[in-house]
């Protein structure tokens, strides 16, 4: 009885652990800087992570972390590539590391959206992001943060306006120099610093994408919108390669699957809230102004010499430029 007793317990034991370990539930923390109210959240809660959760039957769970919570991009990056964070968007930040990364930031370098999404979705696109293997991190998807347009407190209504202004770029050097291009006065500061150097008139103006301007209320103290589009950024979807070396090569198609489906609506959300945006500073008393002809070319003219630059300082520039025009 004793030994048939043992055997019961035993077997109960044992069904309950194994039961335990059917029920295993992986974490995956996915950080980024944008807001709850951003189209690459929106589509991260309602496709990324719903269609990860459905497929694995809940093995996994995809917890989101907006508005820095798990650190600025620079410790995403980092948290990526040595594996305490599992997964996360980040900008071109990469770049740092190697300047390949940060090419789709080269100006003028997209006429608009659809263009910038074609060539996104083509296998050049792929072979760049596959790169960053070698730096510990696995691209998933490219998303749509938009493309850059200048705030101000100037009329600029033609390319000779930009002389003397002084406008906020960020703490990166490819911006200092589109802006001398530009014949523009770079002031380099953090982003928390803006408002209030626009607001006490240090600087008369700034760049950034629609939504940013309007979330972070930098059109509060703006006249002005210039839609230059001089530099496109994306928002790219990454894991970090040692959570997704321990994945099944099934869970893999999944991940991808649901990135795949992140990519599509993060982009159709994107759109439209830019387009919301620009609606929305029309309503409010901002004039959003689209550039002509004349200054388009001006714009595109000025920018030859940073690619000449390039070309001289990154023997893979010029190849890589024809590869991503031919894909347009």
């Amino acid at each position: 009885m004793k030994t048939l007793k043992f055997i019961v317990q035993f077997g109960l034991a044992t069904s309950i652990l194994f039961s335990g370990m059917a029920m295993a539930k992986t974490i995956i923390k996915l950080g980024h800087y944008n807001a709850d109210t951003h189209p690459s959240n929106i589509a991260l809660k309602e496709y990324f992570k719903k269609t990860i959760e459905e497929k694995t039957n809940g093995r996994y769970e995809i917890r989101i972390y907006p508005n820095n919570q798990l650190g600025g991009e620079d410790q995403i990056v980092n948290g990526l590539r040595n594996g305490t964070i599992e997964a996360g968007i980040t900008g071109l930040l990469l770049q740092n590391v190697d300047p390949i990364f940060g090419v789709w930031e080269w100006p003028y370098l997209f006429k608009d959206n659809q263009e910038a999404k074609k060539v996104l979705e083509s296998p050049i696109a792929q072979e760049v992001g596959d790169k960053m293997q070698n730096y510990g991190i696995k691209l998933l998807a490219y998303g749509m943060n938009g493309f850059r347009v200048i705030s101000s407190n100037k009329k600029l209504e033609k390319f000779d306006d930009f002389k003397g202004l002084r406008l906020r770029v960020p703490l990166n050097s490819l911006f200092v120099d589109w802006a001398k291009a530009m014949h523009i006065n770079p002031q380099s500061m953090p982003l928390s610093e803006v408002f209030t150097a626009l607001e006490q008139k240090v600087i008369d103006g700034q760049e950034n994408p629609y939504s940013l301007i309007k979330d972070s209320g930098l059109y509060e103290v703006q006249k002005y919108v210039i839609e230059t589009n001089h530099i496109f950024s994306p928002g790219l979807l990454q894991i970090s390669l040692k959570t997704w070396n321990k994945m099944s090569k099934e869970d893999q198609s999944i991940f991808e699957e649901a990135a795949k489906l992140y990519q599509e609506k993060e982009w159709e959300l994107a759109i439209e809230a830019e387009q919301n945006v620009k609606k929305f500073f029309s309503e409010n008393g901002k004039e959003v102004i689209i550039p002509d002809t004349q200054f388009k070319v001006e714009m595109l003219n000025a920018s030859k010499e940073l690619y000449d630059n390039f070309y001289q300082k990154y023997d893979w520039s010029k190849d890589l430029i024809e590869k991503i025009n031919a894909a347009k």
